[in-house]
């Protein structure tokens, strides 16, 4: 899970808001979800601007099929810690700020209506505007908060290398990439919790694109540095890098599997470090 961008403008959607806000003002009861429609309008341009990957998991997903996700949920929101109220955000139905592409297993199957908020914090009203005293424990896709900093991927069963640090095909193929919270962060672990980020098949996917995607950089890395040519070392590292990009999938894993498959001692020699985690996927 990486920050995407938001869209900085869609003239279609703030139509829609212009003629859907005023009636679901008058509707005369609480709003719910199947009086809120439009905002999908959206959709193929927030596909884009991610870069064709759900804002949770970041797969990439086909436009079709696939859902404009409100973090902010629009006609209920279950609240739990912090607040018992469960009335939608209605009136941030439209907002491309509240607006995010998802994959249906991410956002219908596991985040659905949740929206977690910390025990303390005050919920805002209708029409207001956020944060307003809101503590949300649910990380922000497109938010000023870094996911990477509170989202770890390690791997499981964490095998010891030998060999001087060299890992072998055998023990890569064997392990299953988990998420857990970084440094025990709170709205990691609840974004981990919500999202369902260790969901079986999406633990397959992320081991078999460590194997596949990863490994082979990495393992191409591990030889340069055993050899002790440094221009054979940056250009090693230099592809390695190029999978921390936020066009790629699983930007974040890959930054984590680099830095455990190529620790930092290994890289010191040659005054080398992977980029410092607060800017993974911002480029």
């Amino acid at each position: 899970m990486i920050n995407v961008l938001s869209l900085p403008k869609h003239e279609g959607l703030e139509r829609i808001a212009m003629r859907e806000l005023p009636r679901l003002r008058t509707l005369g009861r609480p709003v719910i979800s199947d009086d809120i429609n439009g905002y999908q309008a959206a959709s193929e341009m927030l596909w884009r601007v991610q870069f064709f990957k759900c804002c949770y998991c970041e797969c990439k997903i086909p436009k079709s099929y696939n859902d404009v996700e409100h973090y902010r949920p629009k006609g209920r929101a279950d609240r739990a810690p912090g607040c018992t109220q469960t009335y939608g955000y209605w009136w941030m139905a439209f907002s491309l700020y509240n607006l995010l592409f998802a994959c249906p297993s991410c956002n219908r199957s596991s985040k659905n209506d949740r929206f977690p908020l910390d025990v303390g914090g005050i919920t805002i009203t209708a029409e207001h505007s956020p944060p307003a005293g809101e503590r949300p424990l649910l990380i922000d896709p497109a938010g000023s908060v870094n996911p990477v900093e509170h989202i770890k991927f390690i791997p499981i069963p964490l095998v010891f290398c030998t060999n001087d640090d060299v890992f072998s095909d055998s023990d890569i193929a064997s392990q299953r990439w988990l998420a857990i919270p970084r440094n025990g962060s709170k709205h990691g672990s609840t974004t981990i919790e919500v999202a369902d980020l260790n969901r079986m098949e999406l633990v397959e996917l992320r081991s078999d694109y460590v194997f596949q995607t990863v490994w082979p950089l990495a393992a191409e890395l591990s030889e340069a540095l055993t050899d002790g040519k440094r221009g054979n070392v940056i250009d090693r590292m230099s592809r390695a890098e190029k999978l921390i990009r936020r066009n790629l999938p699983f930007t974040a894993l890959a930054y984590d599997a680099l830095a455990f498959l190529i620790p930092a001692p290994r890289l010191a020699p040659f005054g080398l470090s992977w980029p410092d985690k607060g800017i993974v996927g911002t480029h």
